[in-house]
């Protein structure tokens, strides 16, 4: 989204400047439920198809049943079945109280034939919920405010649709998963996480030409982060690769792998092929390695006097997260085998949370954290 005017967004340069509306944010917080039961005081169901509406005085259980016949057609697009909300602001949903609205959704995303559970609740509140899972509540104040501005970029972009990679036609913005944001439950959220969320509230990363951007962050960077472009096909305008030399001693230490050249060279060939369109079929006894260092993006190999640049994304993209816990390691020839040994947790891109954790134990606030983690990048407040 590009900022091209004052009527809805702060825009640097603008006088008169009016803030858009805070978000709402819809959550995947279930997924192919057979049966849905939702307690709460004062329940308020509404059946959009039927333009039903029902209200549970007092204190209420509601069963929905999503067993849908094999006979049923499914719509081709979702749709909302039923939401359920309460003047309390909170609705129960197995063991835990979500505020805003419970919704839930039928079609062919509901792959198990039952319905998906949606949580329509503020943006604000959904940071203070999310910092309690994808941190810890009770770090310092400034490493918090700074996850808070980062989450909430990413959590923008994807209301707004601007993360291609992960860009859906779907009934929410974002699952509470790892593949986007792992967020909490009324009871996650702290008086702690609710003033680093409030005081931060509506602020976003923005790159010079006032574009907004997703917030990208990882556990660990293990020494210095990388761009979007080195780990995912997309270039995000305003990111930068940084040196960190902050998180080495908080988290997971150094961590190292080991593979047989058998199965290295299986990963080389489906690496060449599925990346740089190279068919090859390399011999593990023809694989000569160059000398590699944790920093470096890439390694040489050669295959007799042929040689291959490998990024290290596309081994961890194809060993997944477990085999390779990040992308800051050094390829070592042993041999029979192959080592890669690193240090770092996560995919590397944008804010490193154990330096950004080190950086506020140190006094740095959470502008100068998000400073160092996004030099080309500018903090606004745009609600």
């Amino acid at each position: 989204m590009r900022f091209t005017g004052c009527a809805l967004f702060l825009f640097v340069g603008c006088s008169h400047v009016a803030l858009a509306t805070v978000p709402q944010v819809k959550v995947l917080i279930g997924r192919s439920l057979k049966d849905v039961i939702v307690h709460g005081m004062d329940l308020k169901q509404q059946i959009p198809s039927r333009q039903l509406s029902r209200t549970y005085e007092g204190k209420q259980t509601v069963n929905f049943n999503c067993r849908i016949g094999q006979s049923v057609r499914l719509p081709l697009k979702p749709l909302l079945v039923a939401s359920v909300s309460s003047p309390t602001g909170l609705v129960g949903w197995e063991n835990k109280r979500y505020r805003g609205e419970l919704q839930m959704v039928a079609g062919p995303e509901a792959a198990a034939r039952g319905c998906d559970l949606v949580n329509l609740v503020p943006m604000e509140t959904y940071i203070s919920s999310l910092l309690a899972k994808e941190m810890h509540a009770e770090w310092p104040i400034e490493a918090l405010k700074a996850q808070a501005v980062a989450a909430r970029s990413y959590a923008y972009a994807k209301i707004r649709g601007d993360v291609p990679e992960h860009a859906q036609a779907l009934p929410w913005h974002l699952e509470s998963s790892e593949k986007d944001q792992v967020s909490g439950s009324f009871f996650d959220a702290t008086s702690h996480t609710d003033t680093a969320a409030l005081s931060t509230a509506g602020e976003v990363l923005v790159a010079p030409s006032g574009t907004t951007v997703a917030g990208f962050y990882h556990s660990k960077c293990g020494g210095r982060t990388l761009r979007p472009d080195q780990v995912w096909s997309a270039t995000v305008e305003g990111y930068q690769a940084v040196d960190c030399p902050f998180c080495h001693k908080h988290g997971r230490g150094a961590w190292s792998k080991r593979v047989d050249k058998v199965a290295f060279s299986s990963l080389m060939r489906r690496s060449l092929d599925r990346y740089a369109g190279l068919s090859v079929s390399p011999r593990p006894d023809s694989l000569t390695f160059v000398h590699d260092l944790p920093g470096n993006g890439e390694f040489r190999v050669y295959e007799g006097n042929q040689m291959h640049v490998m990024k290290k994304t596309w081994l961890r993209n194809l060993m997944s997260r477990e085999g390779l816990p990040s992308n800051h390691y050094a390829v070592v020839d042993e041999g029979a085998n192959v080592r890669m040994t690193g240090e770092g947790y996560g995919h590397g891109v944008g804010l490193c949370q154990m330096g950004a954790l080190e950086l506020a134990k140190r006094g740095y606030g959470y502008r100068e954290i998000l400073q160092h983690y996004f030099p080309g990048l500018l903090v606004k407040k745009i609600w």
